[in-house]
């Protein structure tokens, strides 16, 4: 199993939550508006991914804020994932 296919999948999966939680923040005062949740299923290569599921109630700003919080140490633990990975490549090329 690789890693930086499973990485890119977190990093593009925390974009699709950033993006669902932006929603529902700006459309908070719609009249109408029900909130979407971020939801996660597993990918056949190991990877993740986020659809959004309207769960018809009305935005809570609070869990909102928090889900952003969530999916930005997702997107930062991502990150030092695919770093971590390049540098181990690097030390093998350096070994061999």
């Amino acid at each position: 199993m690789e890693i930086l296919p499973i990485a890119a999948s977190s990093l593009n999966a925390a974009a699709t939550v950033t993006a669902v939680r932006a929603d529902n923040i700006v459309n908070a005062t719609t009249p109408n508006f029900t909130a979407n949740e971020p939801v996660y299923s597993s990918q056949i290569n190991g990877g993740v991914a986020v659809f959004a599921q309207d769960i018809g109630q009305p935005v809570n700003l609070t869990l909102e804020v928090i889900g952003l919080k969530s999916a930005l140490d997702q997107y930062k633990a991502s990150a030092a994932l695919i770093k971590t990975s390049d540098d181990m490549s690097k030390a093998l090329l350096e070994i061999a």
